[in-house]
């Protein structure tokens, strides 16, 4: 089963021009259909296996959902997805870039019946300890999601600033992005209906958040964050903690100026390096 999986992730996803432009545009886009309908229970079954055997380490981020982290290093079936061309090749051709390298995977369950918290407004670049402007996150239902279990909204065209860079996910976040949406009056592209398999692709720079989970069932969400291959680590120290601590765990032995590029971090679509 495993081979058969990473003979359908190696095929091609059929992206047309006007779709990278409208990635480029807004700066995130939904796709259809990422994952082959036919590989979806199996990488579901794994990401809930694999989130189980990392339960000592999982963080909950202020109840609005759980997170583990890098479970392809551990589980052959998710190393599989997060190393598949099909999705890298998406990631390259929104970003514009020859090849890209695996940041880190994640986890994102939000409880249902209300627990699972709104996701407040951010700026994932706050966290990225990275020299670079072409950074994307793939994040994608293992079930289907419907619009009140929390997919993502997001803000058009936010990912060409950096205004709430200095923000962490918080209230703060929120009430700071809201106010420029209000102010600015940008435009905030809705959260859409997504099956399972389904995905969304967002600049590390795009504001984007969640409501709440308010149906029966736990929102399955994974995430595989990319970068350009060709991407180097910031002559400067990082400015927050989490940065710091980013750049610690996922790119251990980097250098101030050198490629961003250690063993954590293969290049997806080159041969291995």
């Amino acid at each position: 089963m495993l081979f058969n999986t990473r003979i359908a992730l190696a095929e091609d996803y059929d992206l047309s021009p006007s779709q990278i432009d409208e990635y480029q545009n807004n700066g995130h886009i939904l796709l259809r259909n990422v994952i082959p309908e036919s590989e979806v229970p199996e990488l579901r079954t794994a990401v809930l296996r694999t989130h189980e055997a990392l339960k000592d380490e999982e963080e909950d981020f202020q109840k609005a959902f759980r997170i583990t982290q890098n479970l392809w290093e551990i589980n052959d079936t998710v190393r599989a997805h997060v190393l598949s061309k099909r999705y890298a090749g998406i990631a390259a051709k929104l970003l514009g870039c020859r090849d890209v390298r695996v940041y880190h995977d994640l986890t994102f369950f939000k409880e249902g019946l209300g627990k699972g918290k709104p996701t407040p407004w951010h700026q994932d670049g706050h966290y990225w300890p990275l020299d670079t402007e072409k950074c994307i996150t793939l994040w994608v239902p293992l079930i289907d999601c419907p619009v009140d279990m929390g997919p993502m909204s997001f803000v058009s065209g936010s990912h060409l600033n950096r205004n709430a860079e200095h923000l962490p996910i918080s209230d703060e976040s929120d009430e700071y992005i809201r106010n420029l949406v209000e102010t600015e009056n940008l435009s905030v592209a809705p959260a859409q209906y997504m099956n399972a398999g389904d995905a969304t692709f967002h600049s590390c720079w795009t504001y984007h958040a969640a409501a709440s989970n308010t149906t029966e069932r736990t929102r399955i969400a994974f995430a595989i964050a990319y970068y350009d291959a060709d991407a180097t680590i910031p002559l400067q120290p990082p400015t927050n903690e989490r940065r710091a601590a980013n750049l610690a765990r996922w790119f251990p032995g980097a250098v101030p100026g050198g490629p961003a590029a250690t063993e954590k971090n293969p290049a997806v679509l080159s041969p291995r390096d």
